[in-house]
């Protein structure tokens, strides 16, 4: 039939591309990419991030913001230096560390390199900090003053409990008819 014929011509023409695909080097509609081993060695670790900077410039990322406080001032100074020393190396430099950075943003790097916002982020930091250490020590008290309390009721329901005891005993004796001293002590001061 037409159409078990059609089929077939499909399967041998799916096969045929198979063959042309796997014996030609140019692949279509697929990137291939190539995976290398990452080893455990750290040596071989700072090579690999020391690629991946650009311009020998570390970008200013992460959330310890005191060090990245600290090295944007690091630069700052170093470029002032510059300046002093030789307007067009500064120039450069200034240049360099600008491109650095809009390559690193258009990576999607996030780049910390605003002094106000890094202090003002460090100073909310150093107050969540303090919030804290103080919510800590409430917490601590609190759980301090808790078990003493409980231990406190516990050695009272224990000493209470042997008075009781000690009384259904006494109780017990006397019900048999024994004379207790504390007896004679209360017949004798009536």
């Amino acid at each position: 039939t037409p159409e078990t014929q059609t089929t077939q011509e499909l399967h041998v023409g799916k096969k045929k591309d198979d063959q042309v695909a796997n014996t030609s080097t140019m692949v279509f509609n697929k990137v291939e990419i190539s995976v290398e081993e990452q080893s455990k060695d750290p040596q071989k670790k700072r090579e690999r991030k020391k690629q991946n900077l650009k311009g020998n410039l570390t970008p200013l990322t992460g959330k310890n913001y005191k060090q990245l406080l600290s090295r944007l001032e690091a630069r700052k100074s170093k470029l002032e230096e510059l300046k002093e020393k030789d307007e067009k190396k500064a120039q450069v430099l200034e240049t360099k560390m600008k491109w650095t950075n809009v390559l690193y943003k258009a990576e999607g790097v996030k780049i910390k390199d605003n002094e106000v916002l890094l202090k003002a982020a460090l100073k909310r930091k150093e107050k969540s900090k303090l919030q804290r250490k103080k919510q800590w020590e409430k917490k601590t008290e609190y759980t301090a003053s808790k078990m003493q309390q409980r231990q406190d009721k516990r050695r009272r329901n224990i000493q209470k409990r042997k008075k009781a005891k000690v009384e259904k005993k006494k109780e017990k004796a006397r019900k048999r008819g024994r004379v207790l001293p504390e007896d004679l002590k209360k017949a004798s001061l009536k």
